[in-house]
């Protein structure tokens, strides 16, 4: 890949939903996000629901970027 692919593929990580997710991750304790991460894998757990749930505990996060994570897992 190219310098140009290369600055492309980064610059859309750094404005990705997925970042939020990780930045949200990154603040937690290990319980916690052993929980977020478990709740993200089971789909049983609705992305309403989680999302509703970090926003709850004072995270701004969409469904859309919950929804964009778990697609990506």
């Amino acid at each position: 890949m190219g310098k140009f692919g290369e600055e492309l593929r980064h610059e859309g990580r750094l404005r990705s939903n997925r970042f939020r997710i990780d930045e949200i991750l990154a603040g937690l304790d290990e319980e916690d996000r052993a929980d977020l991460l478990s709740a993200l894998k089971d789909e049983g757990i609705t992305i309403a629901a989680i999302a509703r749930v970090l926003r709850r505990h004072g995270h701004k996060i969409s469904e859309n970027a919950v929804r964009n994570y778990r697609e990506l897992f």
